[in-house]
């Protein structure tokens, strides 16, 4: 390569190397990477003198920068996707180590590393490798460090609704819909079958009636893995004792009503109290509600308590046919009267709401 006379073959060195006549030592100055490999020295006193030789080995380390995680880019779905992660840098790297969640990163049957440590794939993924993954690049002069977070998206699973059971007319209710999923799961609320417009996991009822009792429905969605799940909880709602006596319903009515010339309906349960000997008398229990060609009123909140009827004496006739003719009010649980023409600003009438019935017994209404 050179001699002592200062001689240097190879352009590389030149400018580089001090050379030390009188101890035979070498200097290597901006030395790099190139640099490393096997040095040889000889050493002659004279001709006639036999050379000595020996050999010793440089490593040149290069420090380790831009060090970067990269994980997949594609949302996961837990038990359907694989994750590839690759640890890059430049440098001298030596020792290439894992963690997650701050802990060493081992490998499993999901959990493979590559031959030379700098790749790790995870097949498939599971909610329990969502977390932050390090990778360290590292040798005996510098180290590097990359971080990348995972999150497998998975469920909605568990999905339960907690909430009463059975509750009194008036009272609040709250009902909570539970589900474990990543992103968070939407939810659909749904009352026997109809859409109630909430979408939170919470469902409250301020002042319940009758008209919510029945069968809830929650289904809990995810946007990402695209499932859901649907669970059931049903809600009994007590009727209100009203003028000495608990009120019974029976079967469900629908009556037609004209509004401001336009036919509409009112859905009510009917109660009967006793009935004697030419004097039929009817009580409309509660008034569901009220629905108009333009939408329904819930009659349950006008005045703010339960909606009753209370002893709305039908016209009777020999052939016992009963004939609500107008219909100017109704009263209230609380005694207190309020003009259907409040509701929507229309006035309400009944217009053919007929019934049979005979003496000394409560036979089922029919309405038409």
């Amino acid at each position: 390569m050179f001699d002592s006379v200062g001689v240097f073959p190879d352009p590389v060195y030149r400018d580089r190397v001090r050379l030390d006549n009188h101890t035979g030592s070498l200097e290597l100055l901006n030395v790099a990477v190139s640099d490393s490999g096997e040095y040889t020295v000889t050493i002659t006193k004279t001709l006639n003198d036999p050379a000595l030789t020996d050999k010793t080995t440089l490593r040149v380390i290069e420090r380790i920068s831009g060090v970067v995680l990269i994980g997949p880019a594609q949302p996961l779905i837990e038990d359907q996707s694989s994750a590839n992660l690759t640890c890059e840098g430049t440098g001298s790297i030596i020792t290439t180590e894992w963690m997650k969640d701050g802990q060493p990163l081992s490998p499993s049957n999901s959990i493979i590393f590559s031959a030379d440590l700098r790749s790790v794939s995870i097949s498939p993924v599971m909610r329990s490798d969502s977390g932050e993954y390090q990778c360290r690049l590292s040798n005996p002069v510098s180290s590097d460090t990359a971080t990348y977070t995972m999150t497998v998206n998975y469920g909605p699973g568990n999905v339960a609704i907690s909430g009463q059971n059975e509750v009194e007319v008036g009272s609040k209710v709250t009902l909570t819909c539970s589900a474990e999923s990543t992103p968070p799961a939407s939810f659909i609320w749904m009352l026997n079958g109809r859409e109630t417009g909430e979408t939170t996991a919470s469902y409250s009822i301020e002042k319940i009636n009758s008209t919510h009792s029945g069968n809830y429905t929650c289904t809990a969605w995810n946007s990402v893995t695209s499932l859901n799940t649907t669970v059931h909880h049903h809600l009994t709602v007590n009727g209100s004792v009203s003028g000495g006596r608990e009120e019974i319903f029976s079967g469900g009515v629908i009556a037609g009503v004209i509004s401001g010339g336009i036919i509409v309906l009112v859905t009510v349960s009917v109660a009967s109290d006793q009935q004697t000997e030419g004097d039929t008398e009817l009580t409309y229990a509660d008034v569901r509600h009220l629905q108009k060609t333009s939408g329904e009123v819930d009659l349950g909140t006008v005045g703010g308590d339960s909606s009753v009827y209370e002893s709305m004496r039908p016209i009777q006739n020999s052939q016992q046919e009963l004939t609500y003719a107008d219909v100017r009010h109704f009263q209230k649980a609380s005694r207190r009267q309020e003009q259907l023409e409040n509701v929507g600003g229309d006035t309400s009438v009944y217009s053919e709401v007929t019934g049979t019935s005979t003496a000394n017994q409560t036979p089922p209404q029919t309405f038409y």
